[in-house]
């Protein structure tokens, strides 16, 4: 059952509003500290605000009969409130908002925390109880606890409470860049993504490097704008920092996931090291992935049968990302991953060699050569691969979207609903087997085009120009795209040098 009781609600307006008051606490606090506070106060209003929806439905149904046991019963409640949580008094919205003008709000807020995790014990350690940090100001504490008493969360469904969520995660990584945007993919580039997977209900879905969880939100939000049963959705994710990790379960929770179909594994962790669903194989896979990770590589993945294929270089972890996300495919198993653009090209020996098996293996199914300025934490230009186990042809869909994309700021870009909805309208022509030509644009491949281009997978080489004026932005994207190839290469010179000097004293020394 959902409340539904407001019908018109602009919630970038209410986002933009809560958002105002809480930038006033930043203060001497951390950008992180910050960050997790100001989620922390959401997610406690949202569960105030849908504990007592439920109560006072519970009310109505039982009337005479109702007690403090059907107020205590997750079960009970859950026909309500999804969530099922219970939120006891003193841990409740309203008691916090009665010492919005006292010093020990932030005290409150801590024990609320604590009596939730209490009476909820698999919320655990999600929540930073840092509301007493002498660094906090309890002025402005209360002016923000204030402010969110404008708004009554239970007339909000979990999408609208999940796009005030995102619209937070958003301004924090904007406002972090590099420092904090790495776990975060915007959302623009998860839509494009999304909608070219297409995927279906009852399905099983990975993320290797999951963030903060915008692709399970996404797809979430994808099924329910095709009126399929989103509720079906299945999702496996890994993170390796352990706050961002905290991040995802509170956003999915949040976003109405129900708690039995989250699988993070028990907590952050390298899914190098340890691959938390082994021996699982997934329908869709969706990766953003750190960019060229060096430190990656361990002796004991040389026997790993993800690395059956080839071990890629130590000091890269691109195909070995690539190669992680192959093994854990199905038979009918479809991927997207963001890359940096270099590794579509790679004279790197072991990518160049591991690049050639997908092509052979015909696994790879589209490349589309995303804008630069799309990511808060890198102008490092990307591209994302798209994998099929279960292709009808020996075809590679070439996407050259270089081109595409407005500015939103000096430094930062993002995709127009147009330009998502042409390149999803030729990649279904593809899929529908239509052999794709435009000129500059898309070009649909054969194989034995790609061998006689030495493997290469740069859309850039296969759709041609449009004979017009020399476009300096595009012009500027590929030296880009050569400049960052170069520098890996630069990289690995780099580490191979001091080899080289050992092997050569070892020579002299014969």
């Amino acid at each position: 059952m959902e409340n539904n009781k407001q019908t018109k609600i602009n919630i970038d307006d209410i986002a933009n509003d809560l958002w105002a008051s809480c930038d006033e606490l930043r203060g001497n606090i951390s950008s992180e500290q910050y960050m997790h506070i100001i989620i922390g106060i959401i997610f406690l209003k949202t569960i105030s605000d849908k504990y007592n929806y439920a109560i006072n439905a519970l009310k109505d149904k039982y009337k005479d009969k109702f007690n403090d046991s059907i107020k205590n019963d997750s079960d009970l409640i859950s026909e309500f409130f999804p969530l099922g949580l219970i939120v006891p008094d003193e841990a409740h919205w309203n008691y916090i908002s009665g010492f919005t003008t006292d010093s020990s709000i932030g005290e409150k807020i801590d024990q609320a925390f604590l009596k939730i995790e209490n009476q909820n014990p698999r919320l655990k350690g999600l929540f930073n109880k840092q509301y007493n940090s002498p660094e906090l100001d309890k002025t402005r504490l209360g002016n923000v606890v204030r402010k969110f008493n404008d708004y009554d969360f239970s007339q909000f469904n979990e999408d609208l409470v999940g796009r005030i969520y995102e619209y937070f995660l958003g301004e924090f990584f904007r406002k972090q860049g590099q420092k904090g945007g790495e776990f975060y993919t915007p959302k623009t580039v998860v839509e494009l993504l999304i909608d070219i997977l297409d995927p279906n209900d009852n399905i099983k879905m990975y993320d290797p490097a999951c963030g903060t969880g915008g692709m399970f939100v996404q797809a979430r939000n994808y099924l329910h704008e095709q009126n399929k049963d989103y509720n079906k959705l299945v999702i496996y994710g890994q993170e390796y920092q352990s706050q961002t990790w905290k991040l995802a379960k509170i956003n999915l929770l949040l976003n109405g996931f129900n708690e039995n179909d989250i699988h993070l594994g028990r907590g952050s962790e390298d899914t190098f090291k340890e691959d938390l669903h082994k021996g699982q194989k997934f329908d869709i896979i969706v990766a953003n992935p750190p960019f060229n990770l060096k430190k990656w590589y361990r002796e004991e993945l040389l026997n790993d049968e993800r690395f059956s294929w080839g071990m890629p270089p130590e000091n890269n972890a691109n195909y070995a990302w690539l190669l992680h996300i192959i093994s854990k495919l199905n038979s009918r198993g479809k991927a997207g991953v963001i890359l940096a653009n270099g590794s579509l090209s790679s004279s790197n020996k072991e990518e160049s060699l591991l690049r050639k098996k997908m092509i052979e293996e015909n696994i790879v199914d589209a490349i589309i050569s995303l804008p630069d300025k799309l990511f808060y934490t890198t102008q490092i230009s990307a591209s994302i691969w798209f994998f099929n186990k279960n292709k009808e042809n020996e075809n590679v869909l070439f996407i050259e979207a270089s081109k595409m994309g407005e500015l939103k700021t000096k430094k930062l870009r993002f995709l127009t609903k147009d330009d998502i909805s042409k390149i999803k309208n030729v990649y279904d022509k593809h899929e529908q087997g239509e052999d794709v030509n435009v000129v500059g644009f898309a070009k649909t491949c054969t194989i034995d085009e790609i061998i006689e281009n030495d493997y290469s997978l740069v859309p850039g080489r296969y759709v041609g120009f449009e004979q017009e004026v020399i476009d300096h932005e595009q012009l500027n994207h590929e030296i880009k795209g050569l400049q960052e190839e170069l520098s890996v290469l630069f990289d690995e010179l780099e580490d191979l040098i001091p080899q080289a000097k050992e092997s050569i004293k070892k020579v002299l020394e014969k």
